[in-house]
């Protein structure tokens, strides 16, 4: 088999058009960044090297930064996240990037590659359930700590895609997570612990979600996703898909810090009020909690607002 030395991988990382960066999961440094995007950012190698990401990351702290790391390394091997967020260069405006990271090992230590690319313009959105979400301005109505949709925005698109549900229809999906145990979280370690685990929990949700799927952080614990055109099997792989991530969080500082979780997978077949089959679903989990069991998974069925 063929060998390759480090001298000729960081060769080949140095041709890419992208902007490509290597950092160190540790401590967030910066490790390698390729001529190419040092040159697009107007600055030398060595001086990136020195002041580390956050100089041409304007809108990444180091927590977030912190927390997308933590999630990299609970990941499956061979998968990575994205991540978008506008870079600034030494003179211009502000570009929107996207970037792929990765977590590799290499000779028994950890790295994570993060290859962006300049999104400034961003691709149309033309589908029925981005439409929706434009239309609900849901970009301006996060919620602050999971940065997923807060309640009122989520209930408006929730309220318009129920409305087109039916047999000849849109086919929807609702998978519910309550995160049982947040507060013992909250008690045992902090409110800002807390707070730290519901942000690395909404980057979690987005990484398992898929495109079209509506993220919401519905009230203090609950979170929901929206299935828009997918059915009972699809909620259930990715109420599988989370729960099989939760079980790997682990926080090195608090050893004894896990987060339990109870997941509702529920078909919509007919149109409804959306707080009323919330309410429906959210009983039917309390009723089945099981505190003995870490991470839980309930299939409801079509559940439907009409008398049996």
């Amino acid at each position: 088999m063929a060998k390759i030395s480090e001298k000729e991988i960081a060769h080949i990382l140095q041709q890419s058009l992208d902007l490509v960066l290597v950092i160190d999961p540790s401590d967030r440094s910066l490790l390698f960044v390729n001529e190419h995007g040092a040159a697009w950012l107007g600055m030398g190698v060595d001086e990136l090297l020195s002041k580390g990401p956050f100089t041409f990351l304007p809108e990444l702290t180091d927590a977030e930064l912190e927390g997308i790391l933590e999630n990299l390394q609970y990941l499956d091997q061979g998968e990575g996240m994205t991540l978008v967020t506008p870079v600034r260069r030494s003179l211009g405006t502000d570009h929107d990037f996207e970037f792929r990271m990765q977590l590799l090992d290499y000779e028994g230590r950890s790295y994570v590659v993060a290859n962006g690319r300049d999104i400034a313009e961003r691709v149309a959105v033309t589908d029925k359930v981005h439409n929706l979400l434009a239309d609900a301005q849901i970009e301006s109505r996060q919620d602050k700590t999971t940065h997923l949709y807060q309640r009122d925005a989520f209930l408006q698109v929730f309220r318009e895609l129920l409305d087109q549900v039916g047999p000849n229809g849109l086919r929807l999906t609702l998978v519910a997570i309550d995160m049982k145990n947040l507060h013992e979280i909250n008690e045992q370690f902090g409110q800002s612990i807390g707070d730290r685990v519901l942000k690395n929990m909404g980057s979690l949700l987005q990484h398992c979600a898929g495109r079209d799927d509506i993220c919401a952080r519905f009230s203090g614990r609950k979170l929901c996703i929206l299935l828009p055109n997918k059915g009972q099997q699809d909620g259930l792989l990715l109420a599988d898909k989370i729960s099989k991530a939760l079980s790997k969080v682990k926080y090195s500082e608090f050893p004894t810090l896990r987060i339990h979780s109870s997941v509702a997978v529920a078909e919509l077949p007919e149109p409804g009020e959306p707080e009323l089959l919330l309410d429906k679903v959210i009983s039917r989990m309390r009723e089945l909690k099981n505190k003995e069991v870490a991470h839980e998974i309930h299939r409801f069925g079509l559940v439907s607002l009409q008398l049996p």
